[in-house]
Order: C-alpha cells, then structure tokens, then sequence
C-alpha cells in the first residue's frame, strides 16, 4: 500500500513545483527528437554524447565541490562567500581547460577516438564547462533559498534555447547545430540564474576576501574527501560510453545516447528534482533534531510505482517503441534499453538519496564507495573485445551491484539517525 499523505506537505509542493518545471524543460528536447533525430545523423549525436560525457566528468569537481556546500551554513553571508568561491574555483578550472585544449587537443581527441572532423568541439568544452560549473553553484543557492520556482524556470530557459539552436542550426545545414546549442543553452541557463538569485536576496556586498577564506576552510572537507573520489565516481559513470566510443563506433554511442535519454526521463522527472528539495529538507530537518522517515517513505513509493511503469513498457515494447517514435534506425536504441533499464531504475533510488551523505557528513564513506565503483567500472577495459551487447550486459551488472551496495549504506546512515533521535 502507498502511503500518499506526504503529499500534503511543504516538501511535495517544493518537489511538484520543481518536477513540473523539469517536467516541461525535458519534454522540450525529447520532443525536438523527433526532428533532430531526423535531421542529425546517429554519428553526430553520438560526438554530441562524447562531448558531454566529458562535460560531465569536468564540472562535477570544477568548483572543488564548494558548490554543494552552499545550502548549508546557517547564514547568507557565509553561503554568498561559499558560492563566490565556488565561481573562482570554476573560472581557475576554466583557464587550466583552456590551455589544455588549445594545445592537446588532438590528442585527446585521439585517445578517446573522437573523430576529426569533431575535434573542434574540445575547443568548446572549457566554456561550456565554465557556464556550466557556474549556473551549479547558481542552483544550490536557489535551493537554499526554497527557490524551487526560479529553479524550475531555468530549466525550461535552458532547453528552450538549446532546442532553437540546434533545430535552427539543422535546418541551416549546420551539422555543428548539436553542440553549439548545448553551449548557447548553458549561457542562458547562467543570465537566467544570475538574475533569479538576485530577486532571492544575493548581495555581493556580503563578498570579503576574509569571509571567503573562512568559508574555504570550513568546507575544506568537501575538496579534501569528496572531489578526487567524486571525479573518479563521475568517471566511472561516463567511462563505458568513452570505451565503446573508442572500441566500437562514436556511431553506437549515438544509438546508446538515444537510450540513455529515453531511460533517464524518470531520473530527471524525480530523482535530480527530488535530490534538491531533499537536501535542503533533511538539513533542515536534521538541524531541529527530526526524523526524515516520511520524506524517505514518500519519495520511494512514488519511485518504485514509477519505475515499475518503465521497466513495464520498455521490455515489452522498447525497439518497437524507439523505431515507431523516432524512424526504424532507432529499433537499436530500444533494444538496448531493454539491457540497460535495470541499472537506471537502481541509480534512480540511489540518486535520490545521495544526499544524505552530504547532510550527516559521510563524505569519507561516500568517497570509498565513488573509487571501488572506478575500479569495478574499469575492468570493462578486459571485455572491450566483446559483442556490443555482452559488453553491455557486463557493464550493467556492474552497476546493479554496486548502486544496490549504495543503497544499503543509505538505509543504514538513516537507520542510525532515526535511532539517535529516539536516544535523545
């Protein structure tokens, strides 16, 4: 039985707010699919896909992880001197990227089998990871604030220019379109933000070179345990991809794109919105000495009611679903996400409650499960010599293991909060 009373609560109106503008903001690109599937070969999407796997990796530790430290201080003055360190950390890693590019670009391109006519695009990828890393920061500030409104208008902002490039570049006969609007998406995602953290209060008067360096080591933990670890772990999640790019076709990963898409719709709905209300739920809660058990119970329910729903209809129908929807070439797609549903179900739990980690402060514990699941991930490398689909088989077995592990220790980090509040 679904217990549904959740619903009623300041946490389920922050979380629809937030789902209904990712809502909209996803349905924007899944439905240009149609057309830019059509107009797009599965090749440049597949360099697309690439390009922001490696997009990706970088940002998730271009700030050293202050970015994520912002929604917990107590004051405005000691989060507005975390974020502005997490901007300068971005635009320090903006500047190491640069320089990277501009002289081993070619290289790069080689060791992970980009080909040269996409080259260029590595050239783009310290500003994309600049406005990227930026509008992060941007964000946790807005969930600081219960800004989830303002959150969910910059999505919509964010694809919404995304798709008008891309679709206009097509139509243009730009086959570059894909990436130049995924940069022109990140832009306005962060003039979006700018001026949505401006009607939330932010100051830059509050910025002080003293604030800033008490906020540096007062959060000195999150770069010290957390960013080595989380740039391993974000690896780990894009290095298959960049292995079959490699050893198979950037055309497959174009297919697997399509399907990594699809599958994460469920992902994007709930999980990565339900994280952000969530985190600032349960550290305000833990702040007042409360239990975050119907929080917990409510959001499982409705993520196994709607993973159940995936699952259901991609294994009954996915390479007919994929062909029908978006041209008969994309069977493949479909009969791909018939392998790979089983680790996206798992990492959608597992997504949604990653932030206990940061909330009690188990950044230590979170950081050796992030470098045993790169090691596992890894050993891919001793199967690259395999049938595409027994490679994928491999690899989702991998990941069933060990997100069903990070599971288990969330539960337990609950469990022992739950028993020290009955202590108290």
């Amino acid at each position: 039985m679904f217990n549904l009373s959740f619903l009623k609560s300041e946490f389920s109106r922050n979380t629809l707010t937030l789902i209904a503008g990712t809502a909209i903001g996803q349905l924007i690109p899944v439905a240009l699919q149609l057309f830019l599937r059509r107009i797009y070969t599965p090749e440049e999407f597949g360099a697309l896909a690439v390009y922001l796997t490696l997009l990706g990796m970088i940002t998730i530790v271009s700030a050293l992880r202050y970015d994520s430290a912002i929604v917990l201080p107590e004051d405005d003055q000691t989060a507005t001197n975390t974020f502005s360190l997490a901007v300068i950390f971005n635009l320090i890693s903006f500047l190491l990227l640069l320089i990277t590019m501009l002289f081993f670009r070619g290289w790069l391109a080689q060791l992970i089998g980009l080909p040269d006519k996409y080259e260029f695009y590595l050239f783009l990828l310290p500003f994309s990871c600049m406005a990227f890393g930026v509008y992060q920061a941007m964000n946790f500030w807005l969930i600081r604030k219960k800004a989830f409104k303002a959150s969910a208008i910059n999505k919509i902002t964010r694809r919404a220019s995304e798709g008008l490039v891309q679709v206009g570049s097509g139509i243009s006969g730009i086959r570059s379109g894909l990436v130049w609007g995924d940069l022109a998406g990140n832009v306005a995602n962060v003039a979006s933000g700018y001026i949505q953290m401006l009607q939330c209060g932010f100051s830059r008067s509050l910025i002080s070179f003293k604030a800033m360096k008490h906020a540096f080591w007062q959060f000195i933990e999150f770069p010290k345990y957390n960013a080595l670890p989380t740039l391993l772990s974000s690896a780990a999640t894009v290095l298959p991809y960049l292995f079959i790019n490699k050893f198979y076709s950037t055309e497959t990963v174009g297919y697997l794109d399509l399907t990594r898409l699809v599958l994460a719709l469920p992902l994007v709905f709930i999980s990565a919105t339900v994280t952000q209300v969530f985190y600032q739920q349960i550290t305000s809660r833990k702040a007042m000495h409360q239990s975050v058990l119907p929080e917990v119970r409510g959001i499982l329910n409705i993520l196994l009611l709607m993973i159940a729903v995936e699952m259901t209809i991609v294994l009954l129908f996915g390479p007919r679903l994929f062909g029908f929807v978006f041209g008969e070439n994309y069977s493949l797609s479909g009969f791909f996400a018939q392998i790979m549903v089983f680790s996206f179900s798992l990492n959608c739990i597992a997504s949604s409650f990653s932030s206990v980690f940061l909330t009690f402060r188990k950044i230590r514990l979170n950081s050796i499960w992030q470098i045993f699941y790169f090691i596992f991930i890894c050993f891919l490398l001793l199967v690259t010599d395999y049938e595409i689909e027994n490679f994928l088989y491999v690899y989702v077995s991998i990941e069933v293991v060990m997100y069903g592990i990070y599971c288990f220790i969330i539960y337990r980090l609950i469990r022992q909060y739950e028993r020290s509040l009955k202590n108290e």
